[in-house]
């Protein structure tokens, strides 16, 4: 009985630390602090605007943004597995990154048997920058400078190199190496 309301406190308190605190901090740098000191994993010139967490019960170390990283306002992001920005990734405005997908499980929905419950990292190469309002779904890997196009839903992995759009995204158009050390 005591590990359910210590259970039920953790996330109560979890949330408080990461969906309320975070609303009162006026700038995107100190966000970012304010993130690094509870345990997310964040790197120089990272600023991340006002961001909802979901999957609260799950540690804020699942967040890591490498160096000069972006997360725009009204961002949600899942905290059930790991999710990483490497250098230079810019999340929009309005985007969704979630880390697991589960239909039901825990309340016995019958479509739980037939669609898996799944968690998995979502992983944001150096350069990607994903639209606005769009959607990345848990497993994916988006592959380095690759432009996800606003509202889009991405599930499955982007190679390198290219730009995604669409429901479900599909690669619209491709380029080459920005500079001859990425190639």
């Amino acid at each position: 009985m005591w590990d359910i309301h210590k259970y039920k406190m953790k996330y109560i308190i979890n949330y408080y630390l990461l969906n309320i605190i975070n609303i009162f901090i006026p700038h995107p740098k100190l966000r970012a602090l304010y993130f690094k000191l509870l345990g997310a994993k964040i790197g120089k010139n990272v600023r991340i605007e006002k961001v909802t967490f979901i999957q609260v019960q799950h540690t804020i170390k699942n967040l890591c943004c490498n160096d000069n990283t972006f997360i725009g306002s009204g961002v949600t992001l899942d905290l059930s597995a790991p999710i990483t920005l490497d250098k230079y990734a810019a999340v929009a405005p309005g985007c969704t990154i979630l880390t697991h997908q589960d239909l039901g499980e825990f309340n016995g929905n019958i479509l739980s048997s037939i669609y898996q419950k799944k968690i998995s990292e979502v992983y944001l190469e150096r350069n990607v920058v994903v639209g606005v309002d769009s959607t990345i779904l848990a497993g994916v890997r988006i592959g380095k400078f690759s432009v996800v196009g606003a509202k889009s839903l991405v599930f499955s992995d982007v190679p390198d190199y290219v730009l995604v759009s669409g429901i479900h995204a599909k690669v619209v158009g491709k380029h080459g190496c920005l500079l001859p050390q990425d190639c």
